[in-house]
């Protein structure tokens, strides 16, 4: 659900609710889906202690649906606090719950080696969120070559791994690695944002699970902005296609 930076505890409380009845129609409905959470859209931006505590209530009622969340991971400066989150959940029981690294950060391997003792459900991307150099890797190549290594880290360590990637040259060393370690189709999936690259879903045909990332809610446009504002080359067209299908919205609207 779109909603970054909530500032207000009204806002955060909200939110949840949201969230609440979402995983109420996921019940409902039977849908193979599940939802991902942004600490900022919970109230991190206020405290860390709201968002924990929005977060909890979300992931204890998705358990008791036997439904899956994910933690979703931001901005550099909140990896910190977003790992101790997911920590902290994890200690208190809730296993039904993932987390996100990303590629481009410098300090993800060692994240990734921090976590090995709780064998996280990993969501694996390069990442969005344009970092300086001293925090996150500049050159595409670098990126790549991090994000293979990170997923070959994961995997080997019995982790479920969410690939989470348009970039072809990604998926094939992933299916290389997949083959190499002898992984059962179990062992992963592989993740699209909705309105990027359709025709990558063929691998759902070759019997691989694809999961289709659906971002929705009132904060589409803004969210289209920000997504252009933080990297025009990897939000472009999921965020170009939004624009526009809100603009036909608006028209529609407008003419009636």
């Amino acid at each position: 659900i779109l909603g970054e930076q909530v500032a207000e505890p009204r806002t955060a409380l909200a939110a949840a609710e949201e969230y609440l009845q979402t995983l109420a129609a996921i019940h409902q409905l039977g849908l193979r889906a599940n939802v991902s959470l942004k600490p900022s859209g919970l109230g991190s931006k206020q405290s860390w202690s709201l968002a924990g505590e929005q977060i909890e209530r979300v992931v204890a009622r998705a358990e008791e649906l036997g439904c899956f969340v994910r933690l979703d991971m931001e901005d550099a400066p909140t990896a910190t606090p977003t790992l101790e989150l997911y920590r902290r959940l994890r200690a208190a029981g809730h296993q039904q719950l993932g987390v996100v690294l990303q590629a481009r950060l410098w300090r993800s391997v060692a994240d990734v080696a921090a976590l090995a003792a709780l064998t996280p459900n990993v969501r694996l991307c390069k990442g969005i969120y344009l970092e300086p150099p001293r925090i996150a890797m500049q050159d595409a190549q670098a990126i790549r070559a991090s994000f293979v290594a990170l997923l070959r880290r994961l995997l080997g360590g019995g982790s479920y791994v969410a690939i989470a990637t348009h970039d072809e040259e990604l998926i094939v060393a992933a299916l290389d690695t997949i083959a190499e370690l002898g992984l059962p189709r179990e062992a992963y999936e592989f993740q699209m944002l909705l309105g990027v690259r359709g025709d990558l879903a063929r691998l759902l045909a070759e019997g691989h699970t694809v999961r289709i990332y659906v971002p929705y809610g009132p904060d589409s446009y803004a969210y289209a902005q920000r997504r252009l504002r933080e990297n025009p080359q990897l939000a472009g067209s999921v965020a170009r296609d939004l624009l526009r299908k809100l603009a036909r919205r608006a028209r529609t609207e407008g003419a009636r």
